[in-house]
Parts: C-alpha cells; structure tokens; sequence
C-alpha cells in the first residue's frame, strides 16, 4: 500500500509550465539542475502568479506500522532469535540475562548448528579410517590445537603398541611416539562456544576467584595471565610459572589418581625399607665392633695370665735359694709392675 501511494506533485497555475512540459513531467526521474516556469502568467491584475509548490507528501499508515511491528514480534518468537541474540540493545541489562536470552536463542536453532555436527562427525570417521593408510611410513606430522597453536608429533606406523613412551632416568616421560593403525577411534563433536568466548569466560572467572583469594596467585598466576589477550602476556605467564613450586607444575595431569596413590605408597615403603636398612647396618657395624673389643680384650687378658703364670714359675724355681724378704721384694715389685701397667687395679 505504501508502493502505490501517489508521489508528492508539483501544483501550479495553468500556463506556468507552457514551454516546459518535458522537464516538469521528467522531475520525478531525472535529475534536472533547475526547473523553469513561464513568467507571463498573471493574475486578472496583472500581478506575476507565485511558483509552482510541492503538495504534501503522503502520511504513513499506523495500522500499517503497528502490522510491521507485530510481524517482526512474530518472526523473533517462531525462530527463537530475540534483539540480544542479534547483538542489539534490548530490555536485559545485566550479563547473566543477556546471556540467558542468547541461549534461548541457541535452542531456538539447534537444529542448523546439530547437522553442523553430524557434517564434521561423518567427516572425522572418514578421516579415521584413511588415516592408518596415508601416514604408512615413520615421519613427523604438524598439527594445530584448539587453542591455534602449533606442534608436532611421531608417527611409527611399524611399532606394535599404539603409544611408546620415552623415558629418562628419572621415569620422567620425554616424548611420545604414536601408531595410529593399532586400536580402534571414533570421533566426537562438541557444540557450544568457541575457544575464544571459552578464553574470555574463563578470564572473567578467575578474575573473580583471584580478587576473593589474591593468595591463588602463587597457584594459578601464569594460568590467569595467559588467558589474557595482549602482546607479551604469554612471556609473563611463563616468568610467573618460574615463581610456583615445581611439584605443582611437573604432576601429571593424565595419570590415574589410583596409580598416583599406590605411586605414593610405594615411594613411603621404599623410604621405610631404606630407613631399616640403615639401622640393620649401624647394628652389624656395632655388632663387629663389639667383637672386635672382645677378642682384643681376649688377647690382653691371656697375655697378662701368661706373664703372671711365667713369672710365678720362675719365683717357684728360686723360691728354694731365697730368704723370705727376697721374696717379698720380688713379689711386691710385680705387684707394682702389674699396677703400672693397667693389668692390676688397686681397690
């Protein structure tokens, strides 16, 4: 109704556009630099004629604007995609609301981003299955994570285990190698937000955890720094890394939490066994050198035995031939000798 509404025209008097015609009737589709009227058109006075004037244009319809109002209401309810799915101002003001609002969005149409998914997984299963056929032979392959970074990765067609495990001496695992042809994949899609709204939400989160608990800095620090989105912040996540301790960094996020704790376990036995093994070795130590004291004293005492059985026989040799003061001399001198000599000790 508003296409077959008249256009403005032009009213003037009679007359005023003799010589003319073509300009005035092609106004509305050309663009003429002026437009001239015939001067010598008067009124009964003889007074000029005032120039042509453009009418009043046509006045749009309520009904009609109501109509358009109620439509596009319409259209929002039955696809589901409200003015803050669409990115425009709408009565949500708070975060959590306009987020609410673009998830009943998101249900509204599911059903495009579901057969989105079922695309990628049918194409994920055909890759899975030419994958054990082109990569046949040892090489590197590059591939990008989530996140847009770059890496690298083994491939050995030719090993019987589907992953090796390189291992220092530490048991420290140092690189792996891959056999994508043992085993049996399949593929999984996930729909939902993509890394960097993921990257963003997570920012937010631990800002929040961050400035109730400032003390989860000397934790998480270079985590919440590196999902920061400017130049530099992946250099100071990885100096902020340096600050946290070692164990925290080097645990193996993959491992089974049954297999760290019989780890565990196992390391406190091998500590107590280690501990008993050195009280078994200070005991034989002490053993031996109780041992040795022994037979040292063993010997002295003999020595000594001998020497007194010796010098008693030679005083009953001369005891005939000696008066009784000799003999008390003889006698009180080996008794000082024994005494000088540790073997007799006075009471």
């Amino acid at each position: 109704m508003l296409a077959l509404a008249p256009k403005a025209p032009f009213i003037g008097y009679g007359g005023q556009f003799e010589g003319y015609e073509h300009q005035w009737k092609t106004a509305n589709s050309q663009n003429w630099p002026y437009l001239e009227v015939n001067p010598d058109v008067t009124d009964g006075s003889g007074s000029a004629l005032p120039l042509p004037q453009r009418a009043q244009p046509p006045m749009a319809s309520s009904g009609l604007l109501q109509a358009k109002m109620g439509a596009s209401e319409d259209i929002k309810s039955a696809t589901g995609q409200y003015n803050a799915s669409l990115g425009m101002t709408s009565n949500e003001r708070s975060g959590k609301a306009i987020l609410a609002r673009q998830k009943e969005g998101d249900v509204g149409t599911y059903h495009y981003v579901d057969n989105l998914a079922r695309a990628i997984r049918h194409v994920g299963r055909q890759l899975v299955d030419l994958i054990p056929k082109i990569y046949d032979t040892e090489r590197i392959a590059r591939i990008i994570g989530e996140d847009g970074e770059s890496d690298t990765v083994k491939i050995n067609p030719m090993q019987q285990e589907p992953v090796k495990k390189i291992v220092d001496e530490e048991g420290k695992v140092m690189d792996r190698i891959y056999n994508p042809s043992v085993g049996k994949y399949d593929v999984r899609v996930i729909t939902g937000p993509g890394y960097a709204t993921k990257r963003q939400e997570a920012l937010e989160s631990m800002a929040q955890l961050l400035q109730g608990n400032p003390q989860l800095w000397q934790v998480a620090g270079d985590l919440f720094v590196k999902n920061m989105d400017w130049p530099g912040a992946d250099d100071l996540a990885a100096r902020l890394a340096r600050t946290i301790d070692p164990k925290l960094l080097n645990a193996e996020e993959d491992e089974d939490p049954a297999l760290q704790a019989a780890n565990m376990q196992i390391q406190a036995m091998g500590q107590e066994m280690e501990h008993m093994h050195q009280m078994l070795k200070s005991v034989q130590q002490s053993m031996e050198m109780r041992d040795m004291q022994l037979k040292e004293f063993q010997a002295q005492s003999k020595a000594a035995i001998d020497e007194y059985n010796a010098e008693t026989n030679r005083i009953k040799a001369i005891q005939t031939g000696l008066t009784p003061e000799q003999v008390q001399d003889i006698a009180m001198g080996t008794v000082d000798a024994a005494m000088s000599s540790g073997d007799l000790a006075p009471q």
